[in-house]
């Protein structure tokens, strides 16, 4: 894959200190979140799942977002130098992320179908992601719990994600001199913090295919139009199936 994506020379240490405060943030809030579940479910039965999800996406991407914005206050980097976002290619960038993210849609359905298929053939019963059974669900405080859903979803997810995984872990490990290990190891950890087996592969494509469009534009606006869009989709999918 051809390089268009300026060299940053992040710091070692403060990438190590970045990911690492994500982490133990992460380990911390999941034990806080196992002490309070029993106060949580018996004070707010109807709310619980989606407490959890609120919780859960502010604990990795709300903490993620203050420790990006620190390093790059330590880099001394300036949002258009580490990311290229640009004002004057913004709408046109835009509009191509958002057609490469429902272009992706499809062919991740198809291969989300097959790997359900094969699945059942097995004997093994596929894993519904929460949000998606949420979503389903309905219930009696569903308006709330759409809106709530979908701005994590739609807006939070993509830009935080987008930046942590493409901007600042791909391309670390690229620039240190290793490419391919830089888009496995990305796409990896990115399938794995969404928590679904059934859906591992298919966003681990999408994370490949996501470092191709940072590579060919050199603008993460065109990744988090597209993480969005794809989002939506699915968002809407599983609001009307």
């Amino acid at each position: 894959m051809t390089r268009s994506v300026p060299y940053k020379n992040w710091s070692n240490r403060d990438v190590a200190l970045l990911l690492l405060g994500i982490f133990l943030c992460i380990i911390f809030s999941s034990l806080l979140l196992c002490a309070l579940m029993p106060v949580i479910a018996e004070r707010f039965p109807d709310h619980n799942n989606l407490i959890i999800i609120v919780f859960n996406t502010f604990s990795f991407q709300g903490v993620a977002a203050v420790l990006i914005l620190l390093f790059l206050h330590n880099q001394k980097m300036t949002w258009k130098k580490a990311f290229g976002f640009c004002r004057s290619s913004f709408v046109t960038h835009g509009l191509h992320g958002i057609l490469w993210g429902l272009a992706a849609f499809p062919v991740s359905l198809v291969l989300l179908e097959a790997l359900e298929f094969l699945l059942e053939s097995i004997g093994l019963a596929p894993e519904t992601q929460t949000v998606v059974k949420m979503l389903q669900d309905g219930g009696t405080h569903a308006i709330g719990q759409v809106i709530a859903i979908g701005v994590l979803s739609i807006i939070v997810a993509p830009f935080v994600e987008e930046i942590l995984f493409r901007g600042i872990l791909y391309i670390h490990i690229r620039d240190i001199g290793f490419p391919i290990v830089a888009i496995c190891v990305s796409a990896l950890i990115f399938g794995v913090v969404h928590g679904n087996t059934l859906v591992f592969i298919p966003l681990v494509l999408f994370a490949t295919f996501l470092t191709f469009l940072y590579e060919k534009y050199a603008d993460l606006t065109v990744c988090i139009f597209a993480h969005s869009a794809f989002n939506s989709a699915n968002f809407i999918l599983a609001l009307f199936s």
